[in-house]
């Protein structure tokens, strides 16, 4: 499945719209409501064109309308033209692949309540906005015996459990920015979706092809749908 970034185009035109409107009730706003939870904790399953993800988050309500939070997730980096094809044995290719990549951000921002005085509590729309670290483990598709980049005839490919253990730590800085909605009680056990784009900038230059195919990068990005269930207190 490949998500287009067309379908987050809706999104930042609503988020937008919301942080230009002007405030109102800005001093009852300041105040946190005692009837709702100031505290939650939940995980994640995510889709991205990476593929699937899992994580956890943790939030607090620091005033009215607007909770801290914080996020772990992991999951694996793809480069958008990479393909998968299974040979008559069944054993899975990936042609032109030059490493695997692993990515575990550590995100820390803000959720913003939208629209809370003309919709119901039992659908609370939010914007998201997340910035931290990310863990990068590369590790290699194959073993390159010339360390010339590329898979040539009699080299070993590795799958990703048997490549895992040579791999190495790359740093980078990433975020989140998404539009997502809580569903059903304000407190208890709570569901949530969101729709978004996340973005990870290595310190140094990744391949995850062929240099032929794709030069090294830097940047790696990808739509993301995440639903959460999570328990708030």
């Amino acid at each position: 499945m490949r998500l287009k970034f067309s379908i987050i185009s809706p999104a930042l035109v609503i988020l937008f719209a919301a942080l230009m409107a002007p405030p109102v009730r800005a001093q009852e706003d300041s105040f946190v409501d005692p009837r709702e939870p100031t505290h939650g904790f939940g995980g994640q399953i995510l889709l991205t064109n990476n593929g699937f993800g899992l994580g956890g988050y943790y939030m607090r309500v620091l005033a009215r309308d607007i909770s801290f939070i914080t996020e772990l997730s992991i999951g694996s980096g793809k480069d958008e033209r990479e393909v998968a094809f299974l040979d008559r044995f069944g054993r899975r290719e990936l042609p032109n692949k030059a490493n695997y990549l692993l990515q575990i951000p550590v995100h820390i921002g803000i959720e913003k309540r939208l629209f809370r005085s003309i919709i119901e509590d039992n659908f609370r729309p939010f914007l998201h906005l997340t910035l931290g670290p990310t863990v990068g483990w590369l590790y290699p598709y194959f073993r390159d015996d010339n360390d010339n980049g590329v898979l040539d005839n009699g080299e070993k490919t590795f799958d990703g459990f048997s490549a895992f253990p040579k791999g190495e730590i790359r740093m980078g800085v990433g975020g989140t920015f998404a539009l997502g909605a809580y569903f059903g009680a304000t407190s208890g056990v709570i569901q949530s979706v969101r729709v978004g784009y996340t973005f990870t900038h290595f310190l140094d230059k990744i391949s995850l092809l062929e240099p032929n195919i794709r030069k090294p990068g830097h940047f790696f990005g990808t739509p993301v749908i995440l639903v959460s269930f999570g328990r708030h207190f």
